[in-house]
Parts: C-alpha cells; sequence; structure tokens
C-alpha cells in the first residue's frame, strides 16, 4: 500500500482516503498502519512538509491508540499504547530533523576518530606508551607483552539538547510553514553546536590560551593541560621542539616546511622519531587563508623562482590533495591565522556517550492538560572531544599570541 500524505492519504494510485477513511483504517489495524507508514516515511516517500490539514489529521488520529516499544530503564523494552498522532508525526518529525541536520555541511567528522562510549569519563592509553624499549629477545627468553601504559588520557561528556512544543491552536490554525521552520531549526542547532564544539577542541582554542582553562581537549591522567606549547619537551618529552611554532603565518612553502620539519620532530615512547604517512597528513586553515594554501598546493613551481619545482605543488613529495586541506568559516570565529598540520584522527577521539535521541509527545501527556500543547519533540546529545595523545597535530601561529588572546 502506497501511503502518500499530500492533503489526505493516498492508497495506490486510486483515489484519496477521506480523513474519516484513515481514522477507520488506523483503528482497524493501528500496528500494520503505523508499519506501513513508518516505512515510507523511512524511504522518503512522504515527509512533513507535504502535509496540509494538520488540522484534520489531529481530529482524526490523537484519540487512536496504537502499540510502541519505550526503553524502561531496569527493565528493558516495554510495549505502551500510545495517541497515533503524535507517534505518526514524530516519526515525520524525525526525518525532517536529520534532513537539516545533514543539510549542514561539516568538517568536525575528518578531524576525529569516532567512538560510543556510556561512561562519564573513559580513559583511553596514549597512543605510544604501550610498548616496551627492547631491541632483541634472546633465544628461550620470553618476548615482552605490551602492559598496561601509566600514560593514560581521560574523555570526558558534554550533554546539550533542545526541544519544541506544538500548541493545539498552531494545529488548528494550520502554522505549517511556522512548524515546519521550527523542526528545521532543531536539526541545524544541532549540527552548528557539535560543529563548533569540535573544532573548539581539535584547536584547544580554551585549553592552549595563555592563561589555559577549561575545558581541556587533553587530560593526561586526568590533569587539564595545554596542548599546544612552543617549550621544548611540552607538553611532554615525545615533544622535544613543543607542538606550536610561533611566528609562521602562512605565506608560502616555507612555512609548510617548517611546520613539516617540528611535526617530523616528534617521538615515540621509547625516545624514536614516529613515523607519519604522509598520506594521511591534513591541513586545517581558516577561510581567509585557503586560497594562499590552495594557490601553493596548486602551483608546480615556486613563486618568483625561476623553473624551481616546487615540493608542495602537483607531483611534489609533499603535495596533499584539495581534499585533505580542510577549512570552514566557523575556523575564522576562533583565529583567522592560526593553522594546523599532522594526521588529527589518530590523535583526537569524538566520544558519544548519547547519539542523537529523538523523543516526541502528544496530546495524552501532562503538558496538553495544563498548557494545552498537543506535540512536543526533542533531540538530545551528549558528546566531547579529547585529544589521546600530542604527538600527532602541531598549531601554527602568526605570531606568538594563542588564539584565544588575540
Amino acid at each position: 500500500m502506497n501511503i502518500q500524505f499530500v492533503s489526505d492519504i493516498n492508497v495506490g494510485g486510486g483515489a484519496a482516503l477521506s480523513l474519516r477513511d484513515i481514522r477507520t483504517l488506523a483503528k482497524s489495524d493501528p500496528a500494520g498502519f503505523m508499519a506501513r507508514t513508518t516505512k515510507l516515511i523511512e524511504a522518503k516517500k512522504i515527509t512533513f512538509d507535504q502535509f496540509r490539514d494538520l488540522r484534520g489529521l489531529f481530529a482524526v488520529l490523537s484519540d487512536v491508540k496504537v502499540p510502541v516499544n519505550m526503553d524502561v530503564m531496569g527493565i528493558g523494552q516495554r510495549s505502551v499504547m500510545a495517541s497515533a498522532f503524535p507517534i505518526l508525526t514524530g516519526n515525520l518529525v524525525i526525518a525532517q530533523i536529520n534532513q537539516a541536520y545533514n543539510a549542514i555541511p561539516t568538517i568536525g567528522q575528518e578531524l576525529v576518530t569516532e567512538i560510543d562510549d556510556n561512561k562519564k569519563v573513559t580513559t583511553m592509553a596514549s597512543v605510544y606508551a604501550l610498548d616496551k624499549n627492547v631491541e632483541e629477545v634472546k633465544e628461550l627468553k620470553e618476548y615482552p607483552e605490551i602492559g598496561a601504559a601509566e600514560e593514560k588520557v581521560e574523555i570526558r561528556h558534554k550533554k546539550n539538547g533542545r526541544r519544541l512544543s506544538i500548541s493545539r491552536e498552531a494545529i488548528s490554525e494550520n502554522e505549517l510553514p511556522d512548524i515546519i521552520s521550527r523542526i528545521n531549526a532543531l536539526g541545524e542547532i544541532a549540527s552548528d553546536w557539535i560543529e563548533e564544539q569540535t573544532l573548539r577542541r581539535v584547536t584547544d582554542h580554551d585549553g592552549s590560551a595563555s592563561s589555559g582553562a577549561e575545558p581541556y581537549v587533553y587530560r593526561p591522567n586526568g590533569t587539564g593541560t595545554a596542548l599546544f606549547s612552543s617549550t621544548a619537551n611540552t607538553p611532554g618529552t615525545r615533544a622535544p621542539n613543543g607542538t606550536r611554532k610561533d611566528n609562521n603565518a602562512f605565506a608560502d612553502e616555507t612555512d609548510l616546511e617548517a611546520a613539516r620539519i617540528l611535526l617530523a620532530s616528534m617521538k615515540n615512547d621509547r625516545g624514536k622519531r614516529i613515523s607519519l604517512p604522509w598520506s594521511e597528513v591534513k591541513i586545517l586553515v581558516p577561510d581567509a587563508i585557503v586560497g594562499k594554501v590552495l594557490k601553493v598546493f596548486n602551483s608546480q613551481y615556486v613563486p618568483g623562482v625561476e623553473n624551481e619545482v616546487s615540493n608542495w605543488g602537483p607531483g611534489g613529495k609533499w603535495n596533499l590533495p584539495n581534499g585533505r586541506i580542510i577549512s570552514s568559516p566557523k575556523m575564522d570565529d576562533l583565529s583567522s591565522s592560526a593553522w594546523y598540520m599532522g594526521i588529527p584522527q589518530r590523535q583526537f577521539v569524538r566520544k558519544w556517550k548519547l547519539r542523537m535521541e529523538y523523543l516526541t509527545l502528544g496530546a495524552d501527556t501532562e503538558s496538553y492538560l495544563r498548557r494545552d500543547v498537543a506535540f512536543q519533540a526533542r533531540i538530545a546529545w551528549d558528546v566531547e572531544i579529547g585529544a589521546r595523545d600530542y604527538v600527532f597535530w602541531i598549531q601554527n601561529l602568526s605570531g606568538t599570541t594563542a588564539p584565544k588572546d588575540e
């Protein structure tokens, strides 16, 4: 059965069902009705903005009960009966929120490794803190076992969310443009907050300021620590020249070379230089300088030097394709000059304690009794970004002032 919500419900290619027929269909087989409409929503064959008579749909479905499964703490899933209107409308709203969320361009996912962990504080070993400094295993001697590292980091959590309420009056007056606008805003707001949080962490905007403060992205053994520093052996001895390059504003390939040399100086737990595959290296820049960066990577020759082939241009040893030069105007809100180089996905973990959660409530709730709220929707998420190491990602400044202090 192909149901299309336009003015009413269209079954197959035949005549449209009246609102009375919709009610009869839902009451005669509520579970089947909801299952079929859910599949059509998932297939994007019906969408919220196709509704024209929201008032009529509310009238015929609000008192029709359908079975739904709910997660109950300590019990598991439990089947309950709920009004068909908020369940059907909720599924449509969720699809609309997802569409709005995914329509916003983001770069955060290209800078982190995603994990799920329902703990408030996640503890992870540093990438290079597990090996033993053993060069050879003599005959009949035991092979050394990589152990539980003493150098561990914490990744915490941060809960956030938004909700909307639709009154019975808004439904009775069919205020679809306003309702759809607010539904879209839920997805857009969530996307913006998560993106801004991610960029703020991978640049350690707060922790690496001159007066570092929470939230720190790097928490060795639970202690908030500045990730970026131009001081030798800071934030640890595996960064012999620090993790920040001062006075390295992006102008040409010489600035790239200075950053590359700093990145190449990083060491593992045994004091040996680490091997960073250039095929994984990325550069993160604000929108203000992305044009300069692309010009260098797309220029075969060194500007101003006759016939000198650039190591950073097309075919050069250090060339990066445009897909690994990452930029966003949101970076300019943090700094219009600071830029970053390295392999961020090896260093940063984006931990989801709670993935995007959507809940809807209808007219059989207390809100309807007390405030005439006919429909409510809520989205929530719990996510935080943490650095599990400090040797894979460096910061480049135009001077010596950290971005937050500019």
